[in-house]
């Protein structure tokens, strides 16, 4: 299994492939862009936190692709945003795919079936994000009729739903989320901008202030629930639990997520999740992986009721509490 980390610092990557992460992604800004569209049109699904997320324009990101290609690392590229015009995408295909093509990225990660066709034609491997909505054997089936060959899967899916995938079309390459950055939704079905000035839907959900007009009893109903779902709910998220599962159904690449995150913290999960990964090799079965897996630095707060689990029926199946 391949680890999947953010880049937003070159810097880092040399540490980061040290701990073991044999895989990058990042995004990037273009000023042309954002004058040709408005600042409201993404490049992809972090263009509203700007440099904080994407912190090089495309001529410097060509430049890292080029120099992690030269550690023997694999290095995506997203193009993720929830909706490019046909402008848009006439745009990417004459402005960026060229570029790409010729620093032999290894993959664009694209939002809709018609970028990833335009890739195709330019010789370049799109990867299905999770905007594609890979929820079943049949959609699955769809994107690699057209000929792509890696998809990102949701994060809400459950271990059975990614055994039936991996199981049912076992010649694709499949993506999990694995550390970091849950959501109280699923990227496909949530057209709501990732921005500061204006808050996203789940941004605004946990910090909102909320005026409730109830019973007594009511309040007090609706007040908990409000604090288990959109403040405790993939707080900071973990698979690592899941890792034994992952493995046996032939999962290909643990996402790390947070381009915008803290790199010490990104750091530290990538070092977890390899000597995790190394230690399979010496486990006959999950309950020993799960007697012996090392845990996350923030263990503490993350395992805190399961609610941070991306796949919880690890976790309380081992506990008696789900058969």
């Amino acid at each position: 299994m391949n680890i999947l980390v953010p880049i937003n610092d070159e810097k880092l990557i040399s540490k980061y492939v040290s701990a073991g992460a044999n895989e990058l992604y990042m995004g990037f800004y273009d000023d042309k862009w954002t004058a040709e569209f408005g600042k409201y049109s993404d490049i992809n699904r972090m263009s509203g936190f700007k440099k904080n997320a994407n912190k090089y324009n495309f001529a410097s990101m060509i430049d890292i692709i080029k120099q992690s290609k030269k550690l023997g690392v694999s290095i995506f590229v997203t193009l993720n945003a929830n909706i490019y015009s046909k402008d848009q995408l006439k745009y990417i295909e004459e402005e960026y795919f060229p570029a790409l093509r010729e620093a032999e990225v290894d993959g664009v990660i694209v939002s809709e079936l018609e970028l990833g066709k335009i890739a195709l034609e330019y010789g370049l491997k799109p990867v299905a994000s999770t905007m594609c909505a890979i929820y079943n054997i049949d959609i699955v089936k769809i994107y690699k009729d057209y000929g792509i060959n890696r998809v990102i899967l949701p994060r809400d899916l459950s271990l059975k739903e990614i055994e039936s995938i991996t199981t049912n079309v076992p010649d694709i390459d499949v993506e999990v989320f694995f550390m970091r950055n849950g959501c109280v939704f699923s990227d496909c079905y949530c057209l709501g901008m990732h921005r500061p000035e204006c808050g996203s839907t789940c941004g605004m959900l946990r910090t909102h202030k909320k005026d409730i007009i109830t019973t007594k009893r009511g309040f007090h109903n609706i007040e908990l629930n409000d604090e288990i779902y959109n403040r405790l709910f993939h707080n900071n998220a973990c698979a690592m639990c899941a890792l034994y599962r992952l493995k046996s159904m032939k999962v290909c690449s643990l996402k790390i997520v947070g381009r915008a995150d803290d790199a010490e913290s990104v750091l530290n999960d990538i070092e977890v999740t390899r000597r995790n990964i190394d230690l399979l090799e010496h486990c006959t079965s999950e309950d020993e992986y799960l007697d012996k897996m090392a845990l996350p630095f923030d263990s503490v707060r993350m395992c805190s009721l399961g609610l941070s689990c991306y796949y919880p029926e690890v976790r309380f199946k081992r506990g008696g509490m789900l058969e």
